[in-house]
């Protein structure tokens, strides 16, 4: 029997979206996986779409957030490889044969690949991963595809899990503790779908809050000042531009088909 993978799956108010994130998973045929949904007590129909697949683990009740409800699954998980996709996102096709193939070499302890940004509009756009480090998680919190994440249960554990201490950035804590641990190895393939709408919790009213919890964190690491004030001048940049497109796009002067594109910001890695 090949290596078993745990998928967990946290949930709020996703019935929209979330029977898809399901059969995506389902759909893989891969003949030893098992999906943990944690939902914080939808009120929407998420849990009549739950009912509907007998082979999901799951409970549905209220939670302290994201990080407390992925500890709760964590909790129930029994593969020996954990990977995580939200309940507003997908998987590729038959990716998890790919990913335990690469976890073979008991030098992995965690995996990085690809994924691809959705629109509204139906727009897909590839993502490509870069190579992690510690030193360019530090420069920029944000490239790492989540969506596209693979560990070792063992080796999530020993790095501590999800810290609820964090709401919105979570995940960019729980890398850095794994980086210190070790560098992940990196599949250059699509791993998963990131779907873009108005109601995720990356919108733009959360980035200056972003910039505050990444600034924790990077001066609990002991992160240079100056790194701390490009991350923080850089979240604060989104957070304006964001509102500069939104006003415009009040007015006219911009067509509404890009309210939900990304604010993006090229950025170097400083020296």
């Amino acid at each position: 029997m090949p290596a078993k993978i745990s998928i967990i799956t946290p949930s709020f108010n996703q019935c929209s979206f979330i029977e898809q994130t399901i059969r995506s998973v389902l759909e893989q045929n891969y003949p030893n996986t098992e999906h943990i949904v944690i939902d914080g007590g939808s009120t929407d129909g998420t849990v009549e779409v739950l009912k509907k697949y007998p082979h999901l683990v799951w409970v549905s009740e209220k939670d302290k957030g994201q990080a407390d409800a992925l500890r709760k699954g964590f909790e129930l998980v029994t593969g020996d490889i954990v990977g995580w996709v939200n309940s507003d996102d997908y998987y590729e096709q038959q990716v998890f044969g790919r990913v335990t193939e690469i976890f073979e070499d008991p030098e992995t302890m965690w995996l990085v690949g690809n994924l691809s940004l959705v629109f509204d509009d139906g727009q897909i756009v590839p993502d490509r991963s870069p190579e992690i480090t510690r030193q360019r998680l530090w420069q920029n919190p944000d490239i790492i595809r989540q969506q596209s994440t693979f560990f070792r249960k063992d080796f999530l554990l020993r790095a501590g899990g999800w810290n609820p201490e964090f709401h919105l950035i979570m995940d960019y804590d729980l890398w850095l503790r794994l980086a210190s641990l070790a560098e992940p190895k990196r599949l250059d393939a699509n791993l998963a779908y990131f779907r873009m709408h108005s109601e995720q919790k990356t919108s733009l009213d959360n980035y200056l809050e972003q910039g505050r919890e990444i600034d924790r964190i990077l001066k609990r690491e002991g992160a240079p000042l100056r790194m701390r004030v490009a991350v923080r001048t850089k979240k604060r940049w989104i957070w304006l531009k964001g509102h500069i497109k939104a006003f415009c796009m009040d007015r006219g002067l911009i067509s509404g088909k890009y309210r939900n594109r990304p604010v993006r910001l090229k950025s170097r890695e400083m020296k």
